[in-house]
């Protein structure tokens, strides 16, 4: 390094070895967490001299360099070495004429440039508008000077308002938005030694300096800040066993600075860690270093970070190999932060990943039954994909196919289907049934109960409970035996239709008992989904008792039920109760007693049968 020792940046004996360095090697570098493999590379600029802190300005790469430019160079008495000036690879005329606009006759050192406010920041000796500052010791410190591109030119040097002659200030870097410069500074009131500080730069005005807190500044020297866009701050610290090493502070926290591995950090001088601005995602940059094997006193590395961001990608199908267009993916990282996507019209996704991280993935079209799946992204450093393939099954189908006794096919049946009360679904049968797809709400291992309402003129209205657990797509089909509609007609008894029990009375008694009462409310919702027919309600006796007792008893038992029924339909048009007694046996007996209890029995009965059906 060539800046005044006043940076106590000592001047190395040079290296007359030319080597080109690949370093590959497995390290955990500051401010992220996943391993860095590193390649770094002695750039062809350097010299026998000394060439150092290299950054890029206008797309080009500028650096600090003492090499003479020709045999009338002057030297610094005090180093007997050359001046140090910018200088750059680049024949770009924009920085040619940088260069001739801010070097001298003295030492420039580092410098930066903000795309954001347009303003050049650069170190110089004191030496300004052609005058040489002394302090009392007859020594020029270091200053920090500023001039703006603008309409083809530069603008007038000024001075950042930090300069002194009794201290240093240098090795400029600004912030992302350009608002903040940070620098180096000897001045009193620091922690010791060289200290890193900030300054606000706002529309052209400068604020206070103010230094940095004690995750960042110690009593040691810390020197070439350079702040990148995730206000990670990189810069060099004196350390007794190994002269100067890179650190870096996350500055969004109150941790301290954490030297950078090895092959950033050698067993020499390593400072001026920059990074260069890339939109691949790719970290690389530049590093100064006096580390064994290169061409001079200090040369310029560019390193790059070997591992490229992680990208998850993958094809979503379906389980016929269809790809999935539009599908939607949401992937949430292990900290809650969910990030979305769809499918191209290839079925296509790829997003950006972490390494190291279990994410949870959902997937979801409109056609396709919703899954979720997890992922753990401890893949192998150098690997930048991992393929993760989707693949959605069809949501469960409803295959309904109403038929008749015969198993013919009825169209224009009106089939509903209703879930928690609600009807969700309602279509005409066509001679394939229907086919009914779930609510794209549900998914694997819910229970789903569903009530199916089957209506048509001349068919006896029917109501199918189905329930299931979800397991997979594909079809469901419901029992044949409860896709059977039955013609209403006259005389059908609907006992053979629904499930009922014998209805019993007590012993000379035709009031409703409560065992009764379950199977007539059973009448009842037939009767209301039924309403374009009309019953019957009769009972009948077996042969004990006199013809006109068990008349007269039949008779108030029929229109004893008959009136429970009336009280629960919506028409009570739709029955009537008539007692028949003795009359219509199941088991005529010549003489009562050749009857058994059986057949006593079988001839108490009550039934109920369709009268008459309105077309």
């Amino acid at each position: 390094m060539c800046l005044p020792d006043i940076f106590n940046m000592k001047f190395l004996t040079m290296k007359h070895i030319f080597i080109f360095i690949l370093v590959l090697i497995h390290v955990e570098i500051f401010a992220q967490q996943t391993p860095a493999v590193y390649a770094i590379e002695n750039l062809p600029v350097n010299t026998e001299y000394s060439e150092f802190s290299a950054s890029e300005l206008f797309g080009d790469l500028v650096f600090i360099s003492d090499a003479p430019d020709n045999i009338l160079s002057k030297k610094d008495k005090n180093t007997n070495r050359h001046f140090c000036d910018v200088k750059t690879n680049s024949e770009s005329e924009k920085l040619m004429k940088m260069m001739d606009f801010i070097n001298t006759k003295f030492h420039e050192g580092p410098l930066v440039y903000s795309l954001a406010n347009n303003t050049l920041v650069f170190t110089r000796s004191a030496y300004f508008g052609k005058t040489k500052r002394f302090n009392e010791e007859h020594e020029l410190k270091l200053q920090l000077y500023y001039c703006t591109w603008l309409d083809d030119h530069w603008s007038e040097i000024k001075e950042v308002p930090v300069n002194s002659t009794e201290y240093s200030n240098g090795h400029p870097s600004f912030s992302e938005d350009g608002n903040l410069l940070y620098f180096v500074s000897d001045k009193p009131g620091g922690f010791g030694g060289t200290d890193i500080y900030k300054i606000q730069y706002t529309n052209g005005i400068w604020g206070k300096s103010v230094v940095l807190s004690n995750h960042v500044n110690t009593d040691k020297d810390e020197l070439f800040p350079f702040i990148d866009k995730d206000e990670n701050l990189y810069f060099s610290r004196f350390v007794d066993t190994s002269g100067l090493d890179v650190f870096c502070a996350d500055l969004n926290t109150t941790e301290k600075a954490q030297a950078l591995p090895a092959p950033i950090n050698s067993k020499r001088d390593d400072f001026a860690f920059f990074v260069a601005e890339n939109k691949n995602g790719i970290q690389k940059g530049y590093l100064s270093s006096n580390r064994e094997g290169g061409k001079g006193n200090d040369d310029i590395y560019s390193w790059e970070n070997l591992v490229k961001p992680l990208k998850i990608r993958g094809i979503v199908s379906d389980t016929k190999g269809n790809i999935v267009q539009n599908a939607s993916i949401d992937f949430t990282d292990d900290t809650g932060v969910k990030t979305s996507l769809k499918t191209n019209p290839e079925g296509k996704y790829e997003i950006k990943a972490v390494r190291d991280i279990e994410y949870r993935i959902e997937a979801d079209h409109t056609d396709y039954f919703n899954d979720e799946f997890s992922l753990l992204t401890d893949v192998d450093p150098l690997q930048e994909f991992i393929q993760f393939d989707i693949v959605l099954e069809d949501y469960p189908i409803f295959s309904i196919r109403p038929i008749n006794e015969e198993g013919t096919p009825i169209v224009d049946m009106d089939i509903t289907i209703f879930c928690e009360g609600d009807s969700i679904f309602s279509d005409l049968s066509e001679p394939d049934g229907i086919e009914w797809e779930f609510p794209h709400t549900y998914r694997r291992g819910d229970s789903i109960h569903l009530l199916i309402d089957f209506r048509k003129k001349s068919y006896l209205n029917k109501k199918v409970e189905f329930a299931m657990v979800i397991e997979d797509g594909g079809e469901v089909v419901i029992p044949r035996e409860q896709l059977v509609m039955i013609k209403a007609q006259e005389k059908l008894e609907i006992s053979k239709l629904i499930d009922l029990a014998p209805i019993y009375y007590d012993f000379a008694k035709w009031n409703i008992r409560e065992d009764a009462a379950t199977e007539l409310d059973k009448v009842i919702e037939f009767l209301n989904n039924n309403p374009d027919i009309s019953i019957e309600l009769s009972s009948h006796t077996d042969c004990r008792g006199s013809y006109q007792s068990n008349m007269r008893l039949s008779d108030k038992r029929a229109k004893s039920a008959a009136d429970y029924i009336h009280a629960g339909v919506e028409n009570s048009d739709q029955i009537y109760g008539k007692g028949y007694g003795e009359s219509k046996p199941i088991f005529p007996c010549n003489q009562c007693s050749n009857c058994t209890e059986d057949e006593h029995a079988a001839n108490r009965r009550t039934e109920f049968t369709i009268v008459k059906v309105n077309e």
